[in-house]
């Protein structure tokens, strides 16, 4: 009994740094934002409280509502588009032909390249003398060219479809994964009882891979409520508010307009946005998981 007390108090006596700085990095900040979100401050001087201010000017302000609205349409669109292509993908990569080695790693590799670099590269090519309208005019379509990044109606669908040109690769590994977890001796069984096609698919694929489903609506939920990068470097929320999203209004609030008590009351509903949407997607999927 000592010998076992002794090795818990090493235990905790080991765990105590690991927690001292975890606290001090993640707690203590967390609870001085709490704070600085009910404050007007420029994160120099001393804040001043002005109450329930910060939040109620959230709903008034046309970045952050437009933000909001452009990061839940990113999210439907991931969920009602990027992951059927995603899951469609795995499933024709997860057949036996004579190029899939190649043709897997060429469906990964706009993962692995730099965001930075791909919107550089992507924004050169949307522009009104870029790449895409030189093609289009070579191809008969000049009446439909467009400045893709400089127009309100095409600036955030543009970005959306650029975010699918990496996430749709990057879930399509997932799913794959998923796919080759699957027994092969469940799909054998399933032959003799004379299921095809379309049977197979949704008595035993489907829910087996559901596990995966989860992961991968997920990331794409939290991905998109977060999306900052492309935004940012492609048009900073422009034309107008146009292509803003939550996290982008946010990063402007504080770096650009120096208001950081606002910025941070709008990271606060961000994030309770994020738990909330990623708790009710997390209960909604793992109900239908199977277990392997």
């Amino acid at each position: 009994m000592n010998l076992n007390r002794k090795q818990y108090m090493a235990s905790i006596l080991f765990l105590i740094p690991a927690a001292a700085i975890f606290i001090l990095f993640f707690y203590v900040p967390f609870l001085q934002s709490i704070y600085y979100s009910f404050t007007d401050w420029n994160g120099i001087g001393k804040p001043r409280f002005i109450g329930w201010a910060n939040y109620a000017h959230i709903w008034k302000d046309p970045h952050m509502t437009d933000g909001l609205w452009n990061s839940l349409k990113m999210a439907a669109f991931g969920l009602v588009v990027q992951n059927p292509l995603a899951l469609l993908a795995a499933v024709l990569l997860n057949r036996r032909f004579r190029t899939r080695a190649f043709i897997r790693t060429a469906f990964y590799l706009p993962v692995i390249i730099s965001l930075v670099v791909a919107s550089v590269v992507w924004g050169q090519m949307l522009q009104y003398d870029g790449l895409i309208n030189e093609v289009m005019v070579r191809i008969g379509l000049e009446s439909i060219t467009e400045d893709w990044l400089g127009n309100v109606r095409t600036s955030f669908p543009a970005i959306i479809l650029l975010t699918q040109w990496q996430a749709i690769g990057y879930c399509a590994i997932i799913y794959l994964a998923g796919l080759q977890a699957i027994p092969q001796e469940m799909y054998e069984a399933a032959d003799i009882e004379g299921a095809r096609g379309w049977s197979l698919f949704r008595y035993i694929t489907l829910p087996m891979l559901m596990p995966a489903v989860t992961i991968v609506l997920f990331l794409t939920v939290v991905g998109s409520l977060k999306l900052f990068d492309l935004p940012y470097i492609l048009t900073n929320g422009g034309p107008g508010t146009s292509s803003y999203t939550l996290f982008l209004a946010v990063y402007n609030a504080a770096f650009k307009d120096n208001n950081y008590g606002y910025a941070t009351a709008g990271g606060i509903v961000l994030a309770i946005f994020i738990v909330i949407v990623s708790v009710v997607q997390l209960s909604a999927t793992r109900r239908k998981e199977v277990e392997l």
